[in-house]
């Protein structure tokens, strides 16, 4: 074997500024085995460890275990994985540095008021905890960001329908010059990013979610656009804004999501003009039906909670004619046609349930094999789609 760009366990170990001891545990844990070993046995890492050391050592910092380190690395099965880590990786150590500067910021105004004559109160303590325990928010975005991009990626790449869900949802728009616009649970704003070019320049568009992290993704995804967009970080539960405030209110794929749906909708119903329309998009019982089905071929102990029972196509008008004087659906017709064995491998694991971190590798390693051959005998595997929105107008 050719030794150019290999390293032996002492060399890599002090070109990355980690302990021998440190490597030699990470390959006794499968964590990081070295990519080749020479004649007498003895380790060699090449290109390849550098980056998986790296993604370790960046996954630890942001407050992965070393077991959910491995899980997660195991199923990251090419370079654009790779490259999806380091982007989303990086987006949340820019947050770990504003919470660490808050961290700070709320120790040094404790100083500031300490005093024998005037010690730091209950409130200055819970301030400083609070900014601590915000820790536990980074890994539930990483994971967030990650399953939302791999959900969104397999409908990109293979749906038969040649014009994607969030142009042609955009298109079924009334016009938005001179109105003010609310989405609600925005994401990464993918609906937006996609029609940037057919959005007015008088447009007053305010772009809401609960999640901050989603919400930083849509202003990067946003950065090019000249209008002037609102983000705000919220509920749709309770949303901050004045009675009658917007004329048109969009919900894509949200509403499910919601622990009270009628408190949601009462929300929305408030803040709507009077005349104003809410869209609202979600898909029915059938969407995806395959791939639930798969799972549970394979993996029938895993306990598949279907999120979108609560608001779906059959039962949405029901819901949505307690709140609106009109309501139409209006389906979109669609369907997968899958050739790659990863994309469908991803979409499992990006699911509710946690399933990225508790399916066992034996299952995915036979999972694998049958979509191999599935795709080998049929040259791909369909998967039917049934997605849809609501047309509610305001009395």
């Amino acid at each position: 074997m050719d030794n150019k760009g290999l390293f032996t366990i002492g060399e890599f170990s002090k070109k990355a500024g980690v302990t021998l001891k440190t490597l030699r545990y990470y390959d006794k844990i499968d964590l990081l085995k070295p990519s080749y070993r020479n004649e007498k046995g003895h380790r060699l890492y090449d290109i390849e460890d550098f980056k998986k050391l790296q993604n370790i050592l960046t996954l630890k910092f942001i407050g992965f275990s070393l077991e959910q380190i491995a899980k997660t690395m195991k199923k990251d099965l090419k370079e654009e994985d790779f490259i999806t880590s380091l982007k989303l990786q990086r987006e949340i150590i820019e947050n770990k540095i504003k919470h660490m500067q808050e961290i700070s910021d709320s120790i040094n105004q404790a100083l500031l008021l300490a005093s024998k004559e005037n010690p730091i109160d209950v409130d200055g303590y819970i301030q400083i905890i609070e900014a601590i325990n915000s820790h536990n928010n980074w890994i539930k975005q990483y994971n967030n960001s990650y399953n939302l991009r791999q959900r969104i990626n397999i409908h990109e790449l293979f749906s038969t329908n040649e014009e994607g869900w969030h142009e042609w949802f955009f298109k079924n728009l009334s016009p938005l010059q001179n109105l003010k616009v609310l989405e609600i649970g925005c994401g990464d704003g993918t609906l937006w990013r996609k029609n940037l070019s057919n959005l007015p320049d008088n447009i007053d568009l305010t772009l809401t979610d609960f999640s901050l992290g989603m919400l930083k993704d849509a202003k990067s995804n946003l950065k090019d656009s000249k209008l002037n967009i609102n983000f705000l970080e919220c509920n749709a539960e309770d949303l901050p804004f004045k009675d009658e405030s917007f004329d048109i209110i969009i919900a894509s794929h949200v509403l499910y999501h919601l622990k009270d749906i009628d408190k949601g909708l009462k929300e929305v119903q408030r803040v709507l003009k009077k005349g104003g329309l809410f869209y609202c998009a979600t898909v029915g019982n059938s969407h995806m039906k395959e791939l639930r089905d798969l799972i549970k071929l394979f993996y029938p102990s895993y306990n598949y909670v279907d999120l979108t029972k609560s608001f779906q196509l059959e039962n949405g008008l029901k819901i949505l004619e307690k709140y609106f004087s009109t309501v139409d659906l209006n389906r979109y017709e669609d369907s997968l046609f899958v050739t790659s064995k990863e994309a469908i491998i991803y979409y499992i694991l990006s699911l509710p349930g946690d399933i990225k971190h508790i399916i066992k590798d034996s299952v995915l390693e036979n999972l694998n094999s049958y979509l191999e051959e599935e795709i080998k005998h049929n040259n791909g595997i369909h998967i039917s789609k049934d997605t849809g929105y609501f047309t509610c107008c305001k009395k």
